[in-house]
């Protein structure tokens, strides 16, 4: 599935071709530019006599000094790394939709089933009901009070039929596919860590080592920094050379010219400006850093904390609150068929145990959901 979701999302289809037309960058930005050619028609230098026409060809190319072109090339590839590492993020992020959307289909599907067991209990103590009140030992009343529960019970399954519906959508288009697309019935979740891998400190040091994010941050900083490098440069000129050649035709020899040039940097206020804008951006990289860390460290502890904590609620509700409530629908069921217990016990009882089990699900889900949380942190799974 999740191979799917990555091969069909239009998405990491569109940074895929950023980065390509990123890495195209690399050799343009080490090119030297186009030349200049120009072909002029002037006047031979003559004191006396009629005016006669020269042609002058000449050719004039701009040479980058100083390192200039290894810098840019330097700066390029950077921009390729952050961007392959914005690459790598979108894809954990994707991941992230897919695992959370499993998740919610598979606890949409299982509420649907456990809300139709439900029903059918119910409906089954709508039946004894009946039966009492045929043989004169109940009352009317518990016949409509059960026959409204299990109503109850059906309406909310049309909500949890809903919810899953739009879990199956969401799914879907992630896949890339129709929002009504059959897709196979859900059959597991993926277990909980347990508490020793869910610590912190090493979950904090792994995505300082593979957090794509990270790795966005770090390459966007050696840009700035390679680019402050380059902009000190812009103090040294750089040269441009040409030459030409005159054509006077039967009025003469054929001549020659050779130059070389160069800016001079007499802007100063520009190249400060430069300079310190270059400077800005370099220190902000590094404050950009410094807050992704922060910011995971914070989302990590945050994560690990819900994560933790929906595994033991999963716990408390599946060895002890479920099993109570189901012993407790049993001796319920069995003691209102014998006219010991009241209908609104069973009902009760009943309501209690669909509560614990949707209760259960919804826990499940959270901790699905931070698992994928803490897995897209650090820039792998658990």
């Amino acid at each position: 599935m999740l191979g799917a979701a990555r091969q069909l999302s239009p998405e990491l289809a569109a940074r895929a071709l950023d980065t390509a037309a990123a890495r195209a960058r690399v050799d343009i930005a080490g090119s030297f530019p186009d030349p200049t050619v120009r072909v002029m028609s002037d006047e031979m230098p003559r004191s006396s006599g009629p005016r006669e026409n020269m042609m002058i060809y000449s050719f004039e190319q701009e040479i980058p000094l100083w390192g200039r072109r290894d810098l840019r090339r330097q700066v390029a590839r950077a921009e390729v790394d952050q961007m392959t590492a914005q690459v790598q993020a979108a894809d954990a992020e994707l991941v992230e939709k897919v695992k959370v959307a499993f998740a919610r289909y598979y606890t949409s599907h299982q509420a649907v089933r456990r809300a139709s067991d439900q029903h059918r209990a119910i409906h089954g103590v709508a039946e004894a009901a009946r039966e009492r009140y045929a043989l004169g030992r109940g009352e009317q009343q518990e016949v409509f009070r059960a026959e409204i529960e299990a109503t109850l019970v059906a309406a909310e399954i049309l909500r949890l039929e809903a919810s899953l519906r739009s879990a199956r959508g969401q799914l879907n288009a992630l896949l890339n596919r129709p929002a009504d697309a059959t897709l196979a019935a859900p059959e597991r979740l993926r277990p909980l860590p347990d508490a020793r891998a869910l610590d912190v400190t090493r979950l904090l040091e792994r995505a300082r080592a593979a957090s794509p994010t990270l790795a966005a941050d770090a390459a966007a900083i050696s840009a700035a920094e390679t680019n402050r490098a380059l902009t000190e440069r812009n103090w040294y000129p750089d040269v441009t050379v040409g030459a030409a050649a005159i054509d006077r035709g039967s009025y003469g020899p054929t001549g020659y010219q050779a130059w070389i040039g160069m800016k001079v940097p007499l802007q100063w206020g520009l190249r400060d400006a430069q300079a310190r804008e270059a400077g800005a951006q370099a220190s902000a990289a590094r404050a950009r850093l410094e807050a992704r860390e922060q910011q995971i460290r914070g989302d990590l502890a945050d994560a690990v904390a819900g994560a933790e904590g929906s595994r033991r609620t999963m716990d408390l509700i599946r060895r002890q609150l479920v099993p109570q409530a189901e012993a407790l629908v049993r001796a319920g069921t069995a003691g209102y068929g014998l006219g010991r217990v009241d209908l609104a016990t069973v009902l009760r009882a009943q309501h209690d145990l669909i509560g614990y089990r949707l209760q259960l699900l919804s826990a499940e889900f959270d901790g699905q959901r931070q698992m994928a949380a803490i897995e897209r942190l650090v820039g792998g799974d658990l």
